[in-house]
């Protein structure tokens, strides 16, 4: 049994995937804080809880992004490994596949720890 690739297919679903989330501007709208409701109760929970879900959407979306990024990163080496591969270096494939999910992990909490810092430094 053969297994069949393209590995210029795999490079450009890549490119496709990194580029989903190229155009955040549906999200630049979130960024402002939202309308000022009053200072009565009622309006000062709606407020917190309205925040909280903005924030939740745009920290999302920018994860979405760093994820993707990852994705883009990890299937051109993929496809860069399936162009020169033999049977010896389909482990090192696997190694890359393996640790994609890692990648993605890792990229997210440095960009949620670069996000923290801005937010307590600004």
């Amino acid at each position: 049994m053969s297994t069949k690739f393209d590995a210029e297919a795999i490079a450009a679903a890549g490119q496709n995937i990194g580029r989903l989330m190229d155009d955040m501007s549906a999200f630049d709208a979130l960024k402002p804080a939202g309308p000022n409701g009053g200072i009565f109760q009622p309006a000062v929970w709606l407020e917190r809880v309205v925040d909280d879900r903005r924030g939740a959407v745009l920290g999302h979306a920018e994860h979405l992004k760093v994820a993707f990024g990852e994705m883009e990163a990890k299937l051109k080496e993929i496809s860069d490994r399936f162009k020169s591969a033999d049977g010896q270096n389909a482990d090192e494939i696997g190694k890359v596949i393996t640790g994609l999910e890692g990648a993605v992990a890792h990229a997210i909490g440095t960009h949620d720890t670069k996000t923290e810092t801005d937010v307590v430094t600004t």
